[in-house]
């Protein structure tokens, strides 16, 4: 009843040139937002005139460069309109990389490498979306990699990915259409994605190394044979790393994705201290300002947004709707991994001291009592592969677990696509979900 009372109320809202209205929307809330005239974009990607967008369970902006005229329905946690916003500066930062973009077309180069860097709730995503977003309104194919494993921006959480945008970016989906289509049509842009397995890069520092090491040769390997995606170059979307594990992090993310641009977001002694580390190395560090519409997402919000991304890589977006396969599946037809017994993080042991090499060794599941209610990844792993090359697998896709039956050995689980299991190799990492 309340949610039909929201959407009843309409009111219009007029924006002046280079302004913005800033919106957040509960979980349980739906808002409505209609361009009546004018121009508008959300994140980069414009609006439609006359075409109702819904939001629920997000904190997004409608931003336009020459003013427009905006019909809005229904109760926002929080609305206003803003007139100082850094997107001139972000428009800037990506005529300065298209220009990269063209010297590498000239040159049969690779494109602009960047890497997005900053606290967490800066607006590293929203800036990585609209610098993807200008590129491919550029005739660009850019690569987003997205090394944030808190919420998973394209998939599962816990999972680095990369993906080609060749189409525009879903304005009341964002990045995850991408991923939801693509498994609903068995589409080949389906992101290319490494589970970690955990929240957060520091829990398994050497893990998350290794991870992020795979994806860059597998984005490596795109990039020399699309020139399309390799004279666009890719943009990397990361997690709030600002502590001396960040450092150690951002540096070793450079390295293996030869990251030649570097932008701080939002933090003065980040940008100072990466100017330093960099100085001497063939990297342009730059510094921007965050904007004044980013805020800080409380710990239920995070979980919210974590729990609804599960459920949207089952059931789908209010777009475009997948139905789920239960399946019962033996125990003896899967083999489940999971990552060894971490005694203490890297983060937590003394300066110069090593984890032990169990960081990144895997150990078989016995007790399929472990799984319940686990996101299990598939490994697109061949049935004999080495145990100790299993991490370097990507990700076939995910399943969960709904039921063990310990008497007859058989594990209930729920799969987007029905039919066999892929592959026999199967990922167990930290994040648990119950279905509702």
């Amino acid at each position: 009843m309340q949610e039909k009372q929201d959407t009843d109320l309409s009111r219009e809202i007029t924006l002046e040139p280079d302004h913005e209205f800033r919106f957040e929307v509960e979980f349980n809330t739906k808002v409505q937002i209609k361009l009546v005239k004018g121009t508008a974009e959300i994140f980069g990607t414009e609006l439609a005139v006359g075409i109702t967008y819904t939001f629920t369970g997000r904190k997004a902006a409608v931003y336009t460069w020459h003013g427009c005229t905006l019909d809005v329905k229904g109760t926002f946690l929080v609305e206003y309109t803003a007139n100082e916003t850094p997107m001139t500066s972000y428009l800037n930062t990506h005529l300065a990389l298209e220009q990269l973009r063209q010297k590498a077309k000239i040159e049969h180069n690779l494109g602009p490498r960047v890497l997005v860097i900053g606290p967490h709730d800066v607006g590293k995503t929203s800036l990585c979306k609209i610098l993807v977003s200008y590129s491919l309104r550029h005739g660009g194919n850019p690569v987003y990699v997205s090394l944030d494993t808190t919420e998973g921006s394209i998939t599962m959480p816990g999972t680095v990915t990369a993906t080609c945008i060749s189409n525009i970016i879903d304005v009341e989906e964002g990045f995850g259409s991408s991923a939801t289509t693509a498994a609903s049509m068995g589409s080949f842009t389906m992101p290319l994605a490494y589970y970690y397995g955990f929240e957060n890069p520091s829990e398994n520092v050497k893990l998350y190394k290794l991870v992020t090491s795979c994806l860059s040769e597998a984005v490596r390997s795109r990039m020399a044979v699309d020139e399309e995606c390799r004279n666009s170059g890719f943009i990397i979307d990361s997690a709030g790393l600002i502590d001396q594990v960040g450092y150690d992090i951002i540096q070793h993310v450079v390295e293996n994705f030869s990251v030649n641009v570097l932008i701080v977001l939002g933090h003065e002694r980040l940008y100072s201290d990466m100017s330093r580390i960099f100085s001497n190395k063939n990297v342009s560090v730059v510094k921007l300002s965050k904007s004044g519409g980013v805020v800080e997402r409380d710990r239920q919000f995070k979980t919210r947004l974590q729990r609804s991304k599960i459920h949207e890589y089952f059931y789908g977006t209010p777009k475009c709707e997948l139905s789920p396969y239960s399946m019962l599946v033996n125990y003896d037809d899967i083999k489940v991994w999971r990552v060894g017994d971490v005694i203490a993080p890297s983060s937590a042991l003394p300066l110069g001291m090593e984890g032990s090499s169990n960081e990144t060794q895997v150990v078989k599941v016995d007790n399929f009592d472990m799984c319940l209610h686990s996101i299990l990844a598939i490994l697109n792993a061949d049935q004999d592969a080495h145990e100790n090359r299993l991490l370097e697998s990507n990700v076939a896709g995910f399943v969960y677990v709904s039921d063990v039956d310990d008497e007859k050995r058989k594990v209930t689980i729920l799969s987007p696509s029905p039919g066999r299991l892929p592959k026999k190799h199967i990922l167990m990492g930290s994040f648990k979900w119950m279905e509702t």
